[in-house]
């Protein structure tokens, strides 16, 4: 299993070692190893029955668990998305990030759709980053924020054009 991986479907879930660790059925002090072997890049042995119970728990597929976080696991593509992104420390990490834009938190959206684009980031988070534009477009810096306005409003009312 990818440890890397489980702990973002962790995070994104709220699950702390000892949920994880119910789910997987194996001891908490288990899991701890595994986060620890995380940071070695090495991949975490376990039985197929506990690998298919943490699936299971986390509802996701075996495959998802084996399978590395493409961003995560590319140490210099993820400091450039580091830097591009939370040069500012708004968030502790990508992950924590990616959990907020995810969940459509209003400043994470914001960041995505300043770095990116309206619509290299409605690729990336969905129809949210249209729908709630106005609510999240007040974190965005003036003169960016001017500039995705005009083609917000020419993508909501393409007829005004």
């Amino acid at each position: 299993m990818n440890a890397t991986t489980l702990k973002a479907l962790a995070d994104s879930r709220g699950l702390n070692q000892s949920e994880i660790a119910q789910l997987a059925g194996v001891s908490r002090q288990r899991v701890s190893q595994w986060f620890q072997t995380r940071l070695t890049g090495a991949l975490v042995n376990l039985h197929s029955r506990n690998l298919k119970a943490l699936a299971d728990g986390l509802k996701v597929s075996v495959d998802e668990l084996l399978m590395p976080l493409p961003l995560l696991e590319d140490p210099p593509k993820a400091q450039r998305e580091t830097v591009k992104l939370l040069w500012d420390r708004l968030y502790p990490d990508l992950t924590s990030f990616a959990i907020d834009v995810g969940r459509g938190r209003s400043q994470a959206l914001a960041r995505l759709v300043e770095v990116y684009g309206l619509y290299a980031a409605a690729r990336m988070a969905g129809n949210s980053v249209w729908k709630n534009f106005p609510k999240y477009s007040k974190y965005i810096p003036p003169v960016r924020r001017k500039e995705l306005e005009v083609l917000w409003k020419l993508k909501m009312n393409p007829t005004n054009a």
